[in-house]
């Protein structure tokens, strides 16, 4: 009887393998077959002001007709992800597919426990994910690109293969991947108006920077040259610091090797001595340590501020919000200063490949290859269309092999911006390819427009991403079991001291000479030991 069921099991199996070309042949390329996956997933908040479930979202709906599998989806809150996350381990029970979980001992440890799967083994039925995971060059979806790419200056993203690994070489999730470098989204906005008063030149380096700024102070005693990040060593841009080739707000690498932090080094004690004596000579916001964004954008536009860093704003947004008396108004963004004109920063704000917005196939999944097979299509060119672009004809149109937006997209009859038009007509930023191309023409208009000129947005972001490179980000690092927290707990330890030191350096509070006594004393304190937990973690990820 046993032998009878499992020879019918066995004709059943075969039938189904023997339909299925005859089945793809007619379905199309992404067809895999009549399958139910659930997937454990948190909804937006702009998606769900128009669905009830991602069921509804005309991506899911268009994908399951053209790859045969539905997707119950089931959406906890944000809040609740880790607190329902351990009553499943602790039911031993799992959804197919878990969405963006860390893991409590990391993902080494996700694997040996059996709880995610080893995607490694279903290589084989994921050749478009592993082709995009492992592409260093920016050619993966190149087809994206026109003539308009020489337009956004837009070089190739590190692969990812490497970080979506664990240290035995475990692939224990399905991560979001751009193979196109992300720009930076933040920097510096200069008083154009004031500095073509002065008859200066945007500024370069650090010298002409000085000219401005004294220039600037020059206009009356209520106005403020530049504004300083509260921590004193601004965090997101590296606006100066970066030009002293150091970056304290965190770890930094030279190849492989994680760098003594930026904090205890000597280059950081010029760049504090220099902003010690802008601080003196009131160059720079004196309220800097109190100072939140939204003081800075006060005082930029109540005509006391020349040069606002670190921002996420762009000039013509700014100019946008400007009511006060001076109708020369006029905002610019700035490069980051260097030391000289031939300097190559070595820092910059980066997206890191890494995983991120990742999913993983449970061991409670009945189907684990129907789950490999229907990731592995969100990589696929016809996916990535619909994803990034939506219907052609509608929302875009392909010229010479390339697709761009309609007027449609831009000006959508249903009054939804850009932005919410991404969430709730296209793939939602979530387990997938991520166009760097869409995301740069989001402002465009015509498909000509498209072709020739960028917006003021990616100007932006192209002046704050000049010369330099994210040679010394430290990237994404797999620390395993408590391994983080050990690093972590050392760090804080140590910058608990180091962080106000920095702004009693600056405004002389605390005198420069007692600098090297500082730096060994952030070393003790922890950070040698935090750096050497890091850089173990590093070599466990080389290996």
């Amino acid at each position: 009887m046993k032998m009878r069921k499992l020879l019918s099991l066995l004709l059943a199996l075969l039938m189904a393998l023997s339909l299925t070309p005859a089945l793809a042949e007619e379905k199309g390329d992404l067809w895999i077959g009549d399958y139910e996956l659930t997937y454990w997933m948190p909804i937006s908040s702009t998606n769900a002001q128009h669905y009830t479930s991602l069921e509804e979202h005309p991506f899911y709906i268009w994908l399951e007709e053209q790859t045969g599998v539905h997707i119950t989806f089931i959406h906890p809150s944000w809040e609740q992800m880790e607190q329902q996350f351990g009553l499943m381990m602790n039911n031993d029970d799992f959804y197919d597919l878990i969405y963006c979980i860390e893991y409590p001992d990391g993902p080494q440890a996700s694997v040996d426990d059996g709880v995610f799967l080893d995607m490694n083994q279903y290589k084989d039925l994921m050749p478009e994910y592993y082709e995009a995971v492992a592409c260093a060059d920016g050619t993966f979806a190149d087809w994206e690109w026109g003539v308009e790419k020489e337009l956004y200056n837009i070089g190739p993203s590190a692969p990812f293969l490497n970080r979506t690994l664990t240290p035995e070489g475990n692939m224990w999730c399905v991560t979001q991947v751009w193979t196109d470098d992300f720009p930076a989204e933040n920097g510096g906005l200069i008083r154009q108006d004031w500095l073509d008063d002065a008859g200066l030149p945007m500024p370069q380096t650090l010298e002409d920077l000085e000219k401005v700024l004294a220039a600037f102070k020059a206009r009356g005693e209520d106005v403020i040259p530049m504004s300083l990040g509260s921590s004193g060593v601004n965090d997101s841009s590296g606006f100066i610091v970066s030009a002293f080739d150091v970056y304290p707000a965190w770890w930094t690498v030279t190849g492989t090797q994680v760098d003594q932090h930026g904090y205890t080094v000597p280059a950081f004690k010029e760049y504090l001595t220099l902003m010690h004596k802008w601080y003196d000579l009131e160059y720079i916001d004196p309220d800097f340590m109190n100072r939140d964004h939204e003081g800075l954008v006060s005082l930029f536009l109540n005509d006391r501020l020349g040069i606002m860093v670190d921002t996420w704003n762009f000039p013509d947004y700014m100019e946008s919000l400007y009511s006060g008396s001076d109708r020369d108004f006029d905002v610019s963004a700035m490069p980051l200063p260097r030391k000289s004109t031939d300097q190559m920063l070595q820092w910059k704000l980066h997206y890191d490949s890494c995983p991120t917005n990742y999913t993983c196939v449970t061991s409670s999944c009945e189907n684990p290859e129907v789950a490999a097979k229907w990731l592995n299509t969100l990589y696929k060119k016809e996916v990535i269309l619909r994803a990034t672009y939506g219907v052609e004809g509608e929302s875009y149109v392909m010229e010479d092999g390339v697709p761009y937006f309609t007027d449609w997209y831009f000006n959508n009859p249903d009054g939804y911006t850009v932005d919410n038009l991404r969430e709730v007509y296209l793939m939602p930023n979530v387990t997938g390819y991520c166009s760097t191309r869409a995301f740069a023409m989001r402002e465009s208009a015509t498909v000509e427009q498209q072709k020739t000129t960028i917006s003021t947005m990616q100007q932006t972001y192209n002046t704050w991403d000049a010369n330099s490179t994210y040679s010394k980000v430290i990237g994404y690092i797999n620390f395993e079991g408590e391994g983080w927290g050990e690093m972590y707990d050392l760090y804080v330890e140590a910058d608990t001291y180091a962080a106000p030191m920095v702004i009693k350096f600056i405004t002389g509070a605390e005198s420069l000479d007692g600098f090297d006594a500082y730096a060994q004393k952030v070393l003790d304190l922890g950070m040698a030991e935090a750096r050497d937990k890091t850089q173990y973690a590093i070599d466990r990820m080389q290996h």
